[in-house]
């Protein structure tokens, strides 16, 4: 291809489709060697190809329980999955997105492409199900080729849908209308599809409608404006998401910047109590850790893990793991805070005498009581499964005994903790000295 045919808009993107899809193959094949292909890979592929001919040959005893339900919800999943493409550089916004013309033909054919993949998956997934669909439903040929059709056009209607939804909305506003959506696509999917299968006119007239609805909000897509942002977004997003396995936890794989506003924002965040230096630096702690994904994956944590600890022990045992995952729970806030603190933009800042400390138990404090309720709520209901009449008041009287305990605890602790941490330092610091002058003796 030739300098001066490439820069058109169709040339230019289908040489983009190429190169993203390289660049994939070239990640993979990091990671698919000879070896792998040899012990994994082969395997795989001849161990699952014996098992779909087994299913045909053999039909297993859990064909009698599927549904046609069933296999459109699985259809409509995989559909879900889709997003609109555009193939979108950041070199666009110089020249090439002042040309109403390259921006138009480039659109139509990211919309081509992602109608396409969307065929191609529906046409993979009605393969796997084949047995299914033959040996429990008497699909044939066309059937088939109308369901995935119908799968195709619903999945791209998604696309414009959800691409839609995510320029107009952001914080926590998007995921809820996020999976709103998905909630009534799928429903509304399986439910038409269910009906219409079962008349050949319903499964025709099913598929032209999704082919209008996706063809009309492929139409309000083309005439949004302000999307060049958006489409960066959705193309690296698309780019490590393909990759994402290959660099999990290794930190090969760069954080995409965010465009958008984040998910929960703490800025009004406000401890009771008199606004004074102690409670800001609290404050500060508290809004670093609940913005931190990785922290807050690590609440739920605890918390699901505490709720079943003490809700699926006996009622004794759960008595006694309470406090003792509340300890566990109240040591990993310390070492939260006690990194947070040794960080450099806190270190530089000057502090009052006894600010800092002050401040870790107030923090540590409003990180931990809401978990130590919420594993006593837990407990009390426990106690009102187990032997049910007035013992369901245990709900409410457990987390009233365990505010008092937890709250006096914690700071128990903490400052037990402090005070051993610096007597180990004052110990430290007197055997340097003992050392030094013997040195100089």
């Amino acid at each position: 291809m030739n300098a001066g045919r490439r820069f058109r808009p169709a040339p230019l993107a289908l040489s983009r489709i190429a190169r993203f899809w390289r660049e994939i193959w070239k990640c993979w094949r990091l990671t698919l060697d000879w070896t792998v292909q040899l012990y994994i890979v082969l395997p795989g592929l001849f161990v699952g190809a014996n098992l779909y001919r087994d299913v045909w040959l053999n039909p297993p005893a859990w064909l009698d329980y599927a549904n046609v339900q069933a296999v459109f919800a699985v259809l409509g999943m995989f559909m879900l999955r889709a997003r609109v493409r555009t193939f979108a550089y950041e070199g666009d916004g110089l020249f090439l997105r002042r040309s109403g013309r390259w921006t138009k033909n480039m659109l139509h054919i990211g919309f081509g492409y992602t109608l396409l993949v969307r065929m191609l998956t529906a046409a993979a997934v009605l393969a796997l199900l084949a047995p299914v669909l033959d040996l429990k439903f008497g699909w044939n040929l066309a059937i088939a080729f109308r369901a995935g059709l119908a799968a195709a056009f619903f999945g791209y209607a998604w696309t414009m849908a959800r691409d839609g939804l995510e320029r107009r909305l952001s914080g926590w506003r998007r995921p809820v209308a996020l999976w709103g959506a998905r909630i009534a696509f799928i429903f509304a999917w399986t439910a038409g599809m269910t009906a219409a299968v079962a008349h050949p006119v319903g499964l025709a007239s099913a598929v032209f409608l999704l082919f209008i609805v996706s063809l009309l909000l492929a139409l309000l897509r083309l005439r949004a404006k302000g999307t060049f942002a958006h489409e960066l977004t959705v193309e690296g997003e698309a780019y490590s998401a393909c990759i994402r396995f290959l660099f999990y936890d290794s930190g090969g794989l760069p954080k995409l910047p965010r465009r958008r506003k984040p998910l929960l924002s703490f800025s009004r965040l406000r401890l009771p109590g008199p606004r004074d230096t102690d409670r800001r630096a609290a404050e500060l702690w508290l809004k670093a850790k609940l913005r931190d994904a990785d922290n807050l994956q690590a609440l739920l944590l605890f918390a699901v893990l505490g709720c079943a600890a003490v809700a699926l022990s006996p009622v004794g045992l759960g008595l006694a793991a309470w406090p003792l995952i509340g300890l566990v729970a109240l040591l990993w806030f310390r070492g939260q805070w006690q990194r947070w603190a040794a960080e450099r933009f806190v270190a530089m800042l000057t502090w009052a005498s006894g600010s800092l400390e002050r401040a870790e138990t107030i923090g540590v404090r409003a990180m931990f009581m809401p978990l130590f309720l919420l594993w006593g709520t837990a407990l009390g209901c426990k106690i009102g499964l187990s032997f049910g009449g007035l013992y369901w008041i245990a709900v409410w009287i457990v987390p009233l005994i365990g505010w008092p305990a937890g709250w006096r605890g914690a700071s128990w602790i903490i400052d037990g903790l402090r005070n051993r941490e610096r007597k180990r330092r004052e110990e430290d610091g007197k055997r340097r000295e003992e050392e030094a002058r013997h040195r100089e003796a």
